[in-house]
């Protein structure tokens, strides 16, 4: 409990400091971080199981946040999952002859029937991205145990590593745009380089938490990284981390045709979608909001 206290005490006094500030003493006090993690493997979901186990990580941890109200199904699943484009990682430790689900976070791809679940508060500034041709993925669904969360900032920076190098490589992505409560926004703005594009104090995809909506230019980004990283010691230079060395704890297919969409559909199909989400969905699809592949899934 007392660490806890302190814990918070010491984000509160973050950001209570001015940015320059703030940005130039949170890069200098970055932990090591390691590209290898014993054990432990990021990966995309590719079974029945693997999808269950991410969706379910994802409503116990939102649950416990008060971003969503507890499911029978007990898990979080969207209709953007429905989209064949999209994708759901896993980062899974090692137990013997078994997989733990420790970290989970979803990547779907702008397209124009769907458009992205930011679209739901941020239409504005998504369509001036859309304005310039930029082809964006949204990170969504994004949590970790809280026993493999604790000071231990490998995890979520390993599954950073991973969506950015998939966005970036296999999806020809030129940005990457999430949505985060503002206390967390400094983390995104600070370390990781992005930029905040918009806010707002109510978004009802987070039962109606505050939220910020964050893009990062993934054609810049890894100069950027170099400038404001790359002379840090080798433990602590992002760059390298992100850019210079392979990672044999991420394992990536060689080919983006990995989506079942049998199973994805499995899950929207049955009474596995949470009731809240379902009446909403079925509002949008009375307004010709939802495309076809999605209502077949849903309904």
């Amino acid at each position: 409990m007392v660490t806890q206290y302190f814990r918070k005490l010491k984000r509160n006094a973050l950001r209570l400091l001015p940015s320059p500030i703030r940005r130039q003493l949170i890069r200098q006090i970055i932990p090591p971080v390691r590209l290898n993690l014993d054990n432990t493997i990021f990966r995309c979901a590719d079974s029945f199981d693997d999808y269950i186990k991410a969706f379910r990580l994802v409503h116990d941890v939102y649950v416990q946040a008060g971003y969503m109200d507890p499911q029978p199904s007990a898990l979080r699943i969207t209709p953007y999952h429905g989209n064949p484009l999209s994708r759901v990682f896993l980062g899974m430790y090692k137990v013997k002859s078994r997989e733990v689900p420790i970290y989970t976070v979803s990547m779907f791809p702008d397209c124009e029937e769907q458009g992205l679940p930011m679209d739901q508060a941020f239409r504005r500034e998504l369509d001036c991205l859309r304005s310039q041709g930029r082809m964006m993925v949204e990170i969504g669904a994004l949590a970790s145990d809280p026993d493999h969360r604790q000071n231990n900032m490998n995890i979520p920076m390993l599954g950073n590593r991973m969506v950015q190098k998939y966005a970036f490589d296999y999806l020809n992505a030129h940005d990457m745009v999430i949505t985060v409560h503002p206390k967390y926004r400094w983390v995104y703005s600070d370390l990781l380089l992005f930029e905040e594009i918009g806010r707002v104090d109510q978004y009802g995809y987070v039962r109606n938490n505050p939220a910020v909506a964050m893009r990062l230019d993934l054609t810049t980004v890894e100069e950027r990284y170099r400038k404001v990283y790359g002379h840090m010691p080798r433990e602590k230079n992002l760059h390298r981390f992100f850019f210079e060395k392979e990672s044999s704890s991420i394992v990536l297919p060689k080919t983006t045709s990995i989506f079942n969409k049998d199973l994805v559909r499995s899950l929207l199909n049955d009474s596995l979608v949470y009731e809240s989400m379902t009446c909403r969905v079925r509002q949008e699809n009375r307004k010709g909001n939802i495309p076809v592949q999605v209502q077949r899934a849903l309904f």
